[in-house]
Parts: C-alpha cells; sequence; structure tokens
C-alpha cells in the first residue's frame, strides 16, 4: 500500500508516496524518499501499512488532496493491496478532474501489463474478483490500467536506480519550483511597484517567485529559494535604496549572478534601478555605500566583497531606470 512520514495532515505535502510496502520499502522507495528530503521537500510516506479493506483513512485521503504529486511505484505484486487500490483509486479521482499531478514509476514490470492488466497483475484482479464486489473491482481496474497510461519511469536494470532517482528528483523540483521570473526586491518596494509588477506579470499568464499571495503577507524567502533560482528562466532586479542594506537581497543577488556567469546556462537577469542612481549601484556609491560599510562591520570581508561585485556588475547590465514617478520602458545599456 501506501505511504507518510508525518501524522499530520493538515500541512502540505509536496509529494504522496504510494508503494506496496513488501516490495520496495527496504530498497528502491527508502532511496527514492531520502532523496527527496535531502531537497527539503516534505514527503507523505505511510510507513504503518495497514491493510485497511473497503475504506482508504480520512488521514491518507487528506494527506493525497493536500499534496502537489503523487508518485506511485508499481512493482509486481502493488495490486496484490487492495489498500493499494483504494489509495490509487482515489489519487485518479483527483486526477481526472485536474486537481493532482500523477507520475508512475513502472518498479521491473511491464508498462503495458498495467495497461492491459496483464502478468501479475492480472492473477491479482483475479484474487480480488473472489472476494470483493464486481463494481469495486472493475473500478480499482479502470484507475490502474489509467496509471499506466501516464508518462513515468521505467525500471528495468538497464541503469543503475541512483540515475533514476535523480531524474524523479530533477522532474519533481522542476514541477513544483518551477518559474518563469524570479522577482528579488527590497521591503521599500514589496507593497508598491513589486507588488504592481507581479499583479501585471500574473494577470498575462506569467509565474512568479514570490507571487503576489507572499509579498502581501511579507513572508521571507525560503532557504530553498536558491534552487527556485535555479529553476526560473529570468530574474528581475528591483533595486531601490534599501536593497542592498539587505543581506538576504544581496544573497540573492550573488546566486543570481553566479547562475548568470555560468556559460552552460541561459539565465537572463534584468534590473530595475527604483529611483536610484544606477552610476551608484555600479560604484556602490550613494546609499549603498553607507549599507555595504554597514555590512563590513559585521560580515566576513570575503563575502561582503562578493556581494560588491555582483551588485556592480548588475549596474552595467541593461534594465529599466525609473525615477520620479516616470518609467522608461525602453531597455537602456550602461557601459564604464
Amino acid at each position: 500500500m501506501g505511504s507518510s512520514s508525518s501524522s499530520s495532515t493538515l500541512m502540505k505535502y509536496h509529494v504522496f508516496l504510494s508503494f506496496r510496502g513488501e516490495d520496495t520499502r527496504l530498497n528502491f522507495t527508502t532511496h527514492l524518499l531520502q532523496a527527496l528530503k535531502d531537497e527539503g521537500l516534505d514527503v507523505f510516506f505511510d510507513e504503518e501499512k495497514l491493510e485497511r479493506g473497503d475504506q482508504l483513512s480520512q488521514a491518507l485521503s487528506r494527506a493525497i488532496a493536500v499534496s502537489n504529486i503523487s508518485i506511485i511505484v508499481l512493482s509486481a505484486d502493488y495490486a496484490s493491496s487492495k489498500s493499494c487500490l483504494v489509495e490509487l483509486s482515489d489519487i485518479m479521482d483527483r486526477y481526472s478532474v485536474g486537481q493532482h499531478t500523477v507520475r508512475p514509476i513502472f518498479y521491473h514490470v511491464n508498462p503495458s501489463d498495467v495497461v492491459k492488466i496483464d502478468g501479475s497483475f492480472k492473477k491479482s484482479f483475479d484474487e480480488h474478483k473472489t472476494k470483493r464486489s464486481v463494481d469495486e473491482v472493475k473500478q480499482w481496474e479502470t484507475a490502474f490500467a489509467e496509471v499506466g497510461k501516464l508518462q513515468g519511469w521505467h525500471i528495468d536494470g538497464s541503469r543503475p536506480e541512483t540515475q533514476y532517482i535523480k531524474d524523479i528528483v530533477a522532474y519533481v523540483m522542476q514541477k513544483l519550483m518551477k518559474h518563469q521570473v524570479f522577482l528579488s526586491l527590497g521591503e521599500d518596494t514589496r507593497l508598491n511597484f513589486s507588488n504592481h509588477l507581479v499583479n501585471a506579470l500574473e494577470k498575462v499568464g506569467i509565474n512568479v517567485f514570490p507571487d503576489n499571495e507572499t509579498l502581501k503577507k511579507g513572508e521571507k524567502l525560503p532557504p530553498t529559494y536558491s534552487r527556485t533560482i535555479s529553476a526560473s528562466n529570468l530574474s528581475i532586479l528591483v533595486v531601490s535604496k534599501a536593497y542592498a542594506s539587505s543581506k538576504s537581497c544581496l544573497g540573492e543577488l550573488s546566486d543570481i549572478m553566479d547562475r548568470k556567469h555560468n556559460p552552460n546556462d541561459k539565465h537572463i537577469v534584468l534590473p530595475v534601478f527604483y529611483h536610484v542612481d544606477p552610476s551608484d549601484v555600479r560604484n556602490s556609491g550613494g546609499h549603498f555605500k553607507t549599507s555595504f560599510e554597514d555590512h563590513e562591520s559585521e560580515q566576513p570581508a570575503d563575502r561582503v566583497q562578493q556581494w560588491k561585485t555582483a551588485f556592480a556588475e548588475v549596474g552595467k547590465l541593461k534594465g529599466w531606470h525609473i525615477e520620479g514617478g516616470k518609467f522608461d520602458r525602453e531597455l537602456i545599456e550602461f557601459k564604464e
């Protein structure tokens, strides 16, 4: 049956992991679980694996409902478990109405056997038909066959399992954290310009991190923001008077510029000089001089120098200069 690591189902889970315990718990599933957790993801993983019979427990049903993605590890004996099939049926019900992302892992089984309910799966369903109602088993068969048609991963021994796990984790991270735009901003623009900018981007269907709800609440970015930058296509830096006074802003900026320097990456960085002189950004002058002097009294010298270097490079990029309430819409380029 399926999977959980937490007793509370009020929280939001990134991944719901469904599996037949006897088949994969002590090998593949455990390794996958650990790899997901190593990325800071919350995974629902039912370690008790109780056969619950007719009904899916309320805790499991709620856990599926509050998860972003369900990963179903289809092993040879998966369909022999009534509770696995009840769980899978609930997952596919949510998938069918567009409320859930589902990805199967065909663990040493043929995907066509899942679609056609053949091989070991046929035997399992034949046994269920001797003990369960026709309608119930038919519902399970329909959900099971539908899972077999979904895009997923076929683990057949042709590659090390660690490689598959890396692929699965990469997919989950991209699915959860892929944003078209990463917005880096100081507290002084959160409720005005940056808020309006996010609104405008979201209205035309552009996915932004942090989103408008996060901005309004004033929530701090999670420690995983570096991965969010990596999963974004473009970063917009709203460089305001208070920007350089924030260590977290400078940390974001440094990560963004590191990614821009990667020759294998095509990350785009666009600055917005919000009521600040771009030359002050390039030279760490004006308000920024005071901010960096404050950091130098508290932070290691090499870290502050790294921030200053990245900050100066931003001042040389194409972007927009907003001053006096006017918005210069043409891209401008600054050169030394």
